[in-house]
């Protein structure tokens, strides 16, 4: 089995016969098989109501894939055979009429002002999730700008047939040497309407996950935590112990959305007029992207995103202006004072990260300035500040007793000689278990809640593809003198801060915290709360647990 390294697992080797140097984990890519017709072709949900065994296979071989899925596909393969107290049930009529539901998708703006919505999970209840063919709206969709750190060939054709829809995806891969020998396999594969692009790469990791869905009527702006995996979306293998019927799921992710009209009459805006756009847009230029993608964004009206804000990462080492304010942890700084969110008094943070690497106190200290605010390193915070956050990561029991157990726990990550170092802020961890029970989740979600200076109160969300980690965030230090560092940031990523809207902050007193609840409307907080302390259990270790011939 090959190895798949996770975003943010600092300190860890990477494997000299997979990665070429580059961070991406390449395969050959057998010749691409056109895919069968559309409606001869299922999703899970489809098979599973019609009570198919299997869906019908491509026409010859498989498609091309880059191996970092190949882990996920080996996990799900050893899933199916691993002997099982109590095997998945045959699907119930509640079941049956619940998957029913998702295979037919709404057309149009659904979400003009923006969501956050967790990712549906097979055999568990439907709350306020949502499902890939749901974000795709495939039927209206134009083009598809996709961006992803792992990938599923297959699974993404399925939902979106290349034939019809055009593809545009931003890959992670370091050299020339590397991007030649993919763009050569891609052209032999010769896949319809694919048009492949590389961000410049440095040291790290292209780890951003975003989907710019253009329609007729409307873009889709898409952030989620997961990557373009099938097992991400909620999504799994059929049981071989019982035909027909497909294992529960096995991870959760979480994803914010929003839909910007087009503008009339074909208008084309010299800029876009808010900060969320102009970031999206500094970002995509950063990351070096066709033109025409850019220009298509100022076909639709951004007015709507005005209350948000967009938050990067771009790696490479920042020592002047802008862009050392417009990224990494400062960028969120200067996010948080654009939203007037600022000025606090105190906050409460709780992160939910799927790998964390050297978890510093230092490091956590610059989270809790930049989430209040903070750009400024000098910036005194209370001395029990770090009683005040709270980092959501799962046990090594949580993850054994998953549904998935070992199998799926590879994309969580922690070195353990990352955890064993005397700065390792223990003190902050708790036990990341999701509210559905037995699945494992690889949301990124940071929460932040508390009172301003003038003693209102506050709450606000980010939702994106950076971990708890400085490779995701930046490093940066105080010098000697008062002055600053250069801000050294490692991988991409983005995501987006969502404000808690101020009728639902009524309901709270002046210098009160509020509580939990207040993100309901907001986003659905897919873990327990509040979370277990560790108390002298022990973190998931994932490489403790790599196969012997990896």
């Amino acid at each position: 089995m090959r190895l798949a390294i996770a975003l943010s697992l600092e300190g860890v080797p990477k494997a000299a016969d997979d990665n070429n140097g580059s961070g991406l984990l390449c395969t050959s890519f057998p010749q691409y098989a056109t895919a069968p017709p559309i409606e001869e072709r299922h999703t899970q949900q489809q098979v599973e109501n019609s009570n198919a065994t299997t869906s019908k296979p491509w026409s010859k071989g498989t498609t091309f894939a880059l191996d970092r899925k190949a882990m996920e596909q080996e996990r799900l393969a050893r899933l199916g055979k691993r002997k099982r107290s109590a095997s998945p049930e045959r699907p119930s009529k509640q079941i049956a009429t619940q998957l029913s539901s998702t295979t037919s998708t709404a057309t149009g703006m659904q979400f003009p002002t923006g969501t956050i919505k967790r990712t549906w999970a097979y055999k568990h209840p439907r709350t306020d999730d949502i499902t890939l063919e749901e974000i795709l709206q495939v039927s209206t969709l134009n083009i598809a700008v996709l961006s992803s750190f792992q990938w599923e060939d297959r699974f993404i054709f399925h939902k979106a047939d290349p034939k019809k829809v055009k593809h545009y995806w931003i890959l992670g891969a370091d050299g020339e040497e590397v991007r030649a020998r993919i763009l050569q396999e891609l052209n032999e594969c010769n896949i319809p309407n694919l048009k492949p692009h590389f961000p410049p790469m440095r040291r790290g990791f292209m780890h951003s996950k975003l989907m710019l869905l253009f329609h007729e009527t409307h873009l889709r702006i898409v952030i989620p935590t997961a990557n373009l995996m099938k097992v991400e979306w909620g999504e799994t293998g059929q049981d071989p112990k019982t035909p027909g019927t497909w294992q529960p799921a096995v991870l959760e992710n979480t994803v914010f959305l929003i839909d910007l009209p087009r503008l009339p009459g074909g208008e084309i805006a010299e800029a876009l007029n808010t900060a969320f756009g102009g970031e999206l847009v500094s970002f995509l230029k950063a990351q070096q992207v066709d033109s025409k993608v850019i220009e298509g964004l100022h076909k639709f009206d951004f007015s709507k995103t005005s209350r948000l804000g967009f938050v990067h990462s771009i790696p490479g080492t920042h020592s002047t202006e802008p862009q050392r304010s417009h990224t990494g942890l400062p960028g969120l700084a200067r996010t948080i004072r654009h939203l007037n969110l600022a000025n606090v008094e105190r906050i409460e943070l709780d992160y939910a990260s799927s790998s964390l690497g050297a978890l510093k106190e230092d490091f956590l200290r610059r989270i809790y300035l930049a989430a209040s605010g903070l750009q400024n390193l000098s910036a005194k915070t209370p001395e029990d500040f770090h009683e005040h956050v709270r980092v959501y990561f799962p046990t090594r029991d949580t993850v054994l007793n998953s549904t998935g157990g070992v199998d799926c726990g590879g994309i969580i990550t922690l070195n353990a000689k990352s955890y064993n170092m005397p700065s390792f802020a223990r003190q902050c961890l708790r036990d990341h278990k999701s509210t559905r029970p037995g699945v494992l989740s690889h949301s990124k979600i940071l929460l932040a809640r508390g009172y301003k200076k003038d003693g209102k109160p506050f709450a606000w969300a980010y939702v994106g593809s950076a971990n708890a980690t400085e490779s995701a965030w930046g490093a940066q230090n105080l010098l000697k003198f008062g002055k600053e560092s250069s801000l050294k940031v490692n991988n991409w990523e983005c995501g987006v801060v969502v404000p808690v809207p101020k009728q639902k902050l009524q309901g709270f007193a002046d210098r009160e915290i509020p509580s939990m609840d207040v993100f309901d409307g907001t986003v659905e907080v897919p873990f327990q709360f509040p979370g277990e302390k560790y108390e002298g259990k022990e973190p998931w270790f994932f490489f403790e647990h790599l196969p012997k011939d990896t």
